[in-house]
């Protein structure tokens, strides 16, 4: 079975703990990240292992490589 591949919204860093740490014990893959500030979502990949950056929310929630979605964004986002 292929590992499920999981999409950040934003690079907030409630996602080291509520993701990506549990991505890496599973063996899930976190294939791209999107955030308001570009070098802070590059920050984040390189940092966490994310495989790509992708240049907007909306990006990410229509990529079609991505199967889950992690939105640690406050409500108003």
């Amino acid at each position: 079975m292929e590992p499920l591949r999981i999409g950040v919204l934003g690079a907030a860093r409630i996602s080291e703990p509520a993701i990506v740490t549990p991505a890496q014990l599973t063996g899930t893959r976190l294939v791209a990240v999107a955030a308001r500030d570009s070098s802070r979502a590059e920050s984040f990949a390189r940092q966490h292992g994310v495989e790509r950056v992708v240049g907007s929310y909306e990006a990410l929630v229509d990529d079609p490589e991505v199967e889950a979605i992690y939105n640690p964004l406050a409500n108003g986002l």
